[in-house]
């Protein structure tokens, strides 16, 4: 196996402060030559993760288009935002096909431990998705991770994809019990809206029942 690349220097000379200083300092070719570098080594990283079916992956899209080459960078400020970026994304395990299978199975043993057995290899890049988007509308702050993980186990009984419920994504979170115990039915996979009217017709049912 190939030596994975590292980072020239320590962590902390890739924050845009210092990189910053550097280059005001009379240290611009060192910091360039260094971007130089690292942008040629995560394109090497990018295109194998594309190669290897990840590139939709968060790891993947957040840093495929990220990195411009030196000459069409503007500015001090820009350089040492970008090397800085790119020093994280180097030294990030998921930036390697081999580091992100590392991860997956790590975390598919831990979920299986704690009963999501409803991620599985197949589906785990939708779940790391749907985590992210959880995270990014900063629902972690509301809802724990293990509502999050639920919610996820009821769209894919459902055949609902992240993506058609985004725009009302704490809706889900917020809600997924009542889906829970609602069989799948061909009909309304993948149609959200038809599995809220057909929730909502059974609950009136229920409430009906009660009175």
């Amino acid at each position: 196996m190939a030596k994975r690349a590292t980072l020239t220097y320590e962590k902390d000379w890739y924050s845009p402060v210092y990189l910053r200083h550097l280059i005001s300092t009379g240290e611009a070719a060192k910091v360039r030559k260094e971007y130089t570098r690292l942008r040629d080594i995560s394109q090497k990283r990018l295109k194998r993760l594309k190669a290897a079916g990840l590139a939709d992956t968060e790891v993947y899209k957040k840093n495929v288009n990220h990195y411009p080459k030196l000459k069409d960078i503007k500015s001090a400020n820009e350089l040492s935002a970008r090397l800085s970026d790119l020093a994280r994304f180097i030294s990030s395990e998921r930036s390697t096909v081999s580091g992100f299978k590392t991860i997956m199975e790590k975390s598919l043993k831990t979920l299986h431990e704690h009963g999501y057995t409803f991620v599985t290899k197949e589906n785990y890049k939708d779940f790391a998705e749907f985590m992210a988007e959880y995270r990014y509308q900063k629902l972690d702050m509301i809802y724990d991770s293990g509502e999050a993980a639920d919610t996820f186990g009821v769209l894919e009984k459902h055949h609902i994809k992240i993506s058609q419920i985004q725009q009302d994504f704490e809706y889900w979170v917020k809600n997924h019990k009542l889906y829970e115990d609602m069989r799948s039915m061909k009909k309304d996979w993948g149609d959200p809206e038809a599995l809220k009217r057909r929730a909502a017709r059974k609950y009136s049912k229920r409430g009906k029942k009660s009175k």
